[in-house]
Formats: C-alpha cells, structure tokens, sequence
C-alpha cells in the first residue's frame, strides 16, 4: 500500500461518507453515489481501496448488481483492496454475490468506519 493510499467509495449514506472522510486522515478518498461514476473514475486511475455499499446498489435506478460492479472492480483494478458493507442480516449473500478478493465490512456503521480504517491503517 502506498504512503498516501487512494480510496474510491460507492455509498449513498452521506452519514458513512462523512464519518470516512473524517478517519480516512491518510488516504485521499473520492465518494461516488452511483456504480457508473464509480466506473468511470477507475478507469481514470485505478484507486487502492474500493469501499462498495450495498445501500448504493439500485435496481430500481438501472444498477446491474452487487456481483457485476465487483466483477468490473476486480477487473479493472487487480491490485486494489476490495471491500464491501452489507446490509445488516445480508452478510452471507453479499459475500457470496461479492465474490473472490472481496473483504466484507461490518453493517453497522461505526463498526464499518472503524473496520475501513483499520484495513487501510489510516
């Protein structure tokens, strides 16, 4: 991991952006509420971590999946570290629908700040 680590995360909870953006004091992180801007910033520059919120994933707003935007991420970006924060009581099916190479986060959000920062060591 670099010195300063950049960390791209998928969320539409503004509450977990703040609190990242907060602890995450030696990263440089970038927030996206929507899988294809997601995409389009890795394809820029490949980012060191990827936090993926289930909470941002929306079919009803065109998003493919959970297990689509990983398969990109683990494509597009093989050396970052891939994470993910399921819904609370969707632990195994996330993990499963995440995939290989993927760290699931707790639900809770503290816990998911606190698990996030740890994993980077920010």
């Amino acid at each position: 991991m670099p010195d300063t680590p950049t960390v791209y995360c998928l969320t539409r909870d503004r509450e977990l952006a703040v609190a990242l953006d907060e602890q995450l004091t030696g990263a440089i992180a970038f927030f996206y509420n929507d899988a294809a801007r997601l995409s389009q910033a890795v394809i820029l520059r490949a980012p060191d971590v990827v936090v993926v919120d289930t909470g941002a994933i929306r079919p009803d707003y065109g998003d493919a999946g959970l297990g689509p935007v990983f398969d990109f991420l683990r494509h597009r970006t093989r050396d970052a570290r891939l994470l993910v924060r399921p819904a609370a009581g969707s632990e195994v099916l996330v993990a499963a629908e995440a995939g290989p190479r993927v760290t699931l986060l707790p639900a809770g959000r503290d816990a998911c700040v606190e698990g996030v920062v740890a994993l980077i060591g920010s």
